[in-house]
């Protein structure tokens, strides 16, 4: 795929042009720095501001209109756990948490954003 860096073509142009199995390995990429990412805040590593924005504790006026999708919500789905403290235990150990991120797929009714 040759796009010039000066062309102005949006990313939904961009994910049009790419389909099939290079569609599947760009959600895959995302899923898998998701689950790292929230791996690493979930144990600790980054401080408590960004444990605040994973558990969606920011004290903010209610905003109108359908509520926003959650990270904690795709992690809950891709690893079939129920509840983020179960989450949070298996992300403190590190070589089970990344096991788990390997073998959890995407669920199809995703909308990466």
């Amino acid at each position: 795929m040759k796009i010039k860096w000066t062309g102005k073509i949006s990313n939904e142009e961009v994910l049009q042009r790419i389909k099939g199995k290079e569609l599947c390995l760009y959600n895959n990429v995302k899923k898998k720095q998701k689950m790292a990412f929230a791996g690493h805040v979930s144990r600790g590593s980054s401080g408590k501001d960004l444990l605040d924005v994973l558990e969606g504790k920011l004290n903010s006026k209610l905003s109108q209109g359908r509520p926003r999708r959650m990270r904690l919500d795709d992690i809950k789905s891709w690893t079939g756990l129920d509840s983020y403290e179960k989450i949070r235990n298996l992300a403190n150990n590190r070589k089970s948490w990344t096991a788990c991120s390997i073998t959890c797929q995407p669920s199809n009714t995703e909308e990466d954003s």
